[in-house]
């Protein structure tokens, strides 16, 4: 049968068991989300197709970029770190260029949805005029025809516009439809009408698979997808990638002169591959959702009454190889007749989540916060992370609750682990072809990938879980109030993981923290101390920093983290289901608890050994890593016991993880205050004083930031962990038994979850007390996260080093020297006109009005003892602006070449120094270096010698650069 190109609804069941609903289902958000990362694509596409050439000369970007010292060759890493270490001048070089317009590329968008919209109304209309196609009460002589389509109308619900019509160039048997909102066209292919005098049940079953792809809202989707897809890709697709095209073209066959080849051969390589990746990600997600909306329209027609045996059709043998049809298999929009007829005997088939689907909605996700970047309110990463995160959680829930129901009672459980694992896959593949990596397909640590892979791990196990655990609800308010909440945590979780990849995994995986000698410098000025005994500890820390501090201070974060463990506890005290084994787990906590008091006592007895003598010495470093050793031991207490329940669990196991290890963290915590209130007290494990006091005072202090540091990354972390030990536990156990279970199942079939039970009222209060208990403390130690105690926060001292816009000090003494003499004129070019003779320039005006000052002060009378009198609030005011001028250019971006780099800071603050000395010489005031006038005129005289003495190394410095610069251009 003839089916329209559009994607499924539900046939099936939905999360709340009812089957036939009509809406758009799981595949209807996810073709918006494909038709939205469509459109957010434009923009970005637009704006560069309507940008100006760019070049390399003064007044355009690149022309900063060059006089910064970046090596179009070079390594990302290096070309990284030259502008985070001249963030602030480049930031200004930047200001005063024109920068591309995006409104540009916003108001070309609206116009291509304009063209999209005007597409979509009139295709209906041109599609009848092509095909010739002639109302059914042409050829239906008798009304027999007629009366029968109004019937199977009747049965299949529809009461809106509805025409028929007929095709009579068309001999196959089958029908297509076609429309647009409201207004909808049946049109039935001439052997159609020749099948109805012969199989009357084959006629019935093609027009109520038609009918159900109406009821399904399929054309709706139909027509508007594939009008914006088409005026996308002549609109938008195709200028963009004949721009990109054309500019690789010119540079690989050297045809321009511009130094960023062939450096930005790889650069543009990436940007053509992100179009033609969109491209094929259309084509495999279209035809992925179409093959499901045949299979639902299917499920529609036996449901009005269609017969199983119009689906006994044999495939054709075809004339290619087996291999090859397998390979094709996901470019083709209709299933075959053997997948028809297996989703028809098992409906379980048409909830299920597929490999490829979650895979491309992964790809997608990460497609749509780069092109999120260009919208105005979204242009920092982790903004853009957010909204996609926000827009992709309830694609990813829906498709899980539908796949847990439909599970109920068959032998196969929806664990969410392989979704989770094809969802990572797919975002990491999007981040290999979202065309930002510079000249390196691969960065020096790519393992930190892997962040994303657990992220929508976890995510994706979690929500199958306590999709799972919520079904128990009695009501039917609850369990949509559960699935709502569900989808809030799944869109803090995959925005917490996305926020952190684009805040510091990312640069991570380009090595940007691979050395730690900034965070090193960081932390002991924060805390000036002797800092050889703990130096593997300060390694460590400053390892650790950067990830913990992308998890911080994220409001949806926190209440993710509170929310991991939280809810399924909420749930398990509304109906006491057994699935939560909720004292087992509580006693793994408590187990976890002990474990951590431990760590913590063990902490204690090690510092006692290497507490320092004086009071002042023991507030320095020893108190800081001491700090960090009982964070280390609630970190690392609370994962283990996360894992371990994980392992050893076969039902709910990542919501019994998150709560145990909630349990282990608030008992921590818990310790934590007693150690410190109560130190002194404590004997051998005493840290800071051998007074014994109870001071709970001392113990908030410590509480607030500590808890501050880590109550949100142990929990998000603790998901992490749990899906390692219950691999772990997957693969033991089948080691053992030698055979496949899930980490989720046991060993058996899975069972229907028993309807819901009266609970007494002595159980719903243990349990209601239980949450409180649990929920109070932690809520508590959630809001006292944004409270304010900076001084004492152990993250603070790297906070603002987590990511590469912020400053981090000298880094790097110089860039790199670039691999080509060209690249190094251009460079040197660049620098002179974007401001280094400018700065110049100022310096020698100020040294001018020096001496037309001193020549007017000569031709003045001389006094009484024969001297000349300056006028020292004017030879002041001109010394300042001298050190003014000099601290703006060694505020400019350093010289391109390593050799001339010393000459010009050294003559810039020679310069400066001298230059406050002439200005102190000028000023009269209380803390007065000079004792005489003749004191204060030695000095001042001594200055300009010196002035005038550093200036000769700079000018002939600027004649040698000017030199290189000017050598081949």
């Amino acid at each position: 049968m003839t089916a329209v190109n559009a994607p499924v609804d539900s046939a099936a069941s939905t999360p709340e068991g009812r089957p036939g609903r009509r809406g758009i289902a799981d595949t209807g958000p996810r073709f918006a989300l494909l038709m939205t990362v469509v459109t957010a694509s434009s923009v970005s596409m637009l704006d560069t197709v309507l940008a100006p050439k760019p070049n390399d000369t003064p007044g355009d970007p690149l022309g900063c970029l060059l006089a910064a010292g970046l090596d179009p060759d070079g390594r990302d890493l290096d070309n990284l770190l030259i502008t985070v270490r001249s963030s602030e001048a480049l930031s200004k070089c930047m200001s005063g260029v024109p920068t591309v317009e995006h409104w540009k590329g916003m108001v070309a968008t609206l116009l291509l949805l304009a063209v999209a919209a005007a597409v979509y109304w009139w295709t209906p209309r041109l599609r009848e005029l092509r095909h010739r196609t002639v109302p059914v009460e042409g050829v239906d002589t008798d009304g027999t025809l007629a009366a029968e389509l109004a019937g199977l109308r009747a049965r299949a619900g529809i009461t809106y516009g509805l025409a028929f019509r007929v095709d009579p160039a068309r001999t196959t048997a089958g029908a297509v439809v076609y429309g647009r909102f409201g207004h909808y066209t049946v049109c039935l292919h001439a052997g159609l009408l020749v099948r109805r005098g012969t199989d009357p049940e084959g006629f019935r079953a093609v027009v109520l698979h038609e009918l159900a792809h109406i009821r399904n809202r399929d054309v709706d989707f139909a027509s508007a997808s594939t009008a914006l897809w088409r005026v996308f890709v002549v609109l938008a697709l195709l200028p963009y990638l004949y721009h990109e095209g054309r500019m690789l073209f010119e540079g690989l066959f050297g045809l321009t002169d511009s130094p960023f080849w062939p450096g930005a051969a790889s650069a543009l390589g990436y940007s053509l591959l992100a179009g033609l990746v969109l491209v094929g990600l259309v084509h495999l997600a279209r035809a992925d959702l179409l093959r499901r909306r045949e299979l639902h329209a299917d499920a529609g027609a036996v449901d009005h009454g269609a017969s199983h045996a119009a689906w006994d059709h044999p495939d054709p043998p075809g004339t290619v190889a087996a291999s090859v049809r397998r390979g094709t298999a996901l470019l083709r929009t209709h299933p075959t007749w053997a997948e028809r007829r297996r989703a028809l005997a098992d409906r379980t088939r048409l909830s299920g989540v597929g490999a490829l689907s979650v895979f491309l909605v992964g790809v997608s996700t990460t497609l749509l916060v780069n092109a999120l970047l260009v919208v105005p309110g979204l242009s920092s990463n982790t903004g853009a992370a957010w909204c996609t995160a926000a827009f992709v959680a309830p694609i990813l829930w829906f498709a899980l609750a539908r796949s847990v129901v439909a599970a109920q009672g068959t032998g196969r459980g929806e664990s969410g682990v392989r979704t989770g694992i094809w969802l990572g896959c797919g975002l990491i593949l999007g981040e290999f072809v979202r065309g930002r990596h510079g000249n390196e397909w691969l960065g020096p640590a790519p393992w930190f990938l892997l962040g994303l892979l657990f992220t929508a791990t976890v995510a994706a196990v979690w929500s199958a879980q306590c999709t799972r655990l919520a079904l128990a609800l009695s009501r039917r308010w609850a369990r949509r109030a559960a699935g709502l909440l569900n989808v809030l945590v799944v869109a803090a979780v995959l925005g917490a993981g996305l926020h952190w990849w684009y805040r510091s995994g990312q640069y991570l995986a380009v090595g940007l923290h691979s050395r730690t000698e900034v965070f090193r410098d960081q932390v002991t000025s924060m805390y000036p101390d002797t800092w050889q005994a703990y130096s593997w500890e300060l390694s460590a820390v400053v390892a650790l920093l950067p990830s913990l501090s992308a998890l911080t201070k994220s409001i949806p974060a926190e209440a993710a983290a509170l929310a991991l463990w939280l809810l399924p506890l909420v749930v398990w005290a509304c109906t006491a289901t057994p699935r939560l084994r909720v004292g087992r787990t509580l006693a793994a906590g408590l187990a976890g608890g002990v474990l951590c008091w431990a760590g913590l006592l063990a902490a204690g007895y090690v510092q006692h050994g290497r507490r320092p003598g004086s009071w002042a010495e023991r507030a320095g470093a020893y108190s800081f890593f001491h700090t960090w050793l009982l964070m280390g031991a609630i970190l690392a207490s609370s994962l283990l016991t996360a894992a371990a329940v994980a392992a050893v669990s076969r039902h709910s196991w990542l919501p019994r993880a998150l709560l145990a290890a909630a349990v282990t963290q608030l008992l921590g915590f818990a310790g934590l205050f007693f150690s410190f209130s109560a130190d002194g007290c404590l004997g051998r494990f005493s840290v800071m004083t051998d007074r014994c006091h109870w001071l709970p005072d001392a113990g908030l202090i410590y509480l607030g930031p500590i808890a501050r540091t880590i109550s949100t990354p142990t929990i998000l972390l603790a998901g992490c962990a749990a899906l390692i030990g219950a691999g772990v536990g997957w693969g033991v156990r089948r080691l053992r038994r030698g055979s496949h279970v899930r980490p989720d199942e046991t060993s058996g079939p899975v069972q229907t979850p028993p309807p819901p039970r009266v609970v007494n009222a002595r159980l719903r209060l243990l349990a209601s007390g239980t949450v409180l208990v649990l929920a109070v403390p932690a809520a508590l130690l959630t809001m006292a996260a944004h409270e304010g105690s900076s001084g004492a926060d152990p993250a603070s001292a790297t906070a603002s080093v987590d990511t590469p816009g912020d400053a981090i000090g000298d880094l790097v003494d110089s860039p790199p020297a670039a691999r080509k003499a060209k690249i190094r004129e251009w460079q040197m070019l660049a620098w002179l006109d974007h401001g280094g003779l400018r700065h110049y320039k100022h310096i020698v005006d100020v040294i001018k009005d020096f001496g037309d000052a001193l020549v007017a002060a000569d031709k003045q009378k001389p006094g009484p003892n024969g001297k000349i009198r300056l006028d020292t609030k004017k030879f002041s005011g001109l010394c300042g602006a001298l050190v003014k001028r000099a601290e703006d250019a060694l505020a400019y971006f350093p010289v391109p070449d390593k050799s001339l780099q010393k000459t010009w800071s050294g003559s810039l603050k020679g310069i400066a120094r001298q230059g406050r000395i002439c200005q102190d010489a000028m000023t009269r005031g209380d803390d007065d270096p000079y004792k005489t006038e003749a004191d204060r005129s030695r000095a001042f005289g001594q200055s300009l010698d010196e002035i005038l003495k550093a200036m000769g190394p700079l000018t002939t410095l600027l004649d040698k650069m000017t030199k290189v610069a000017t050598g081949s251009t």
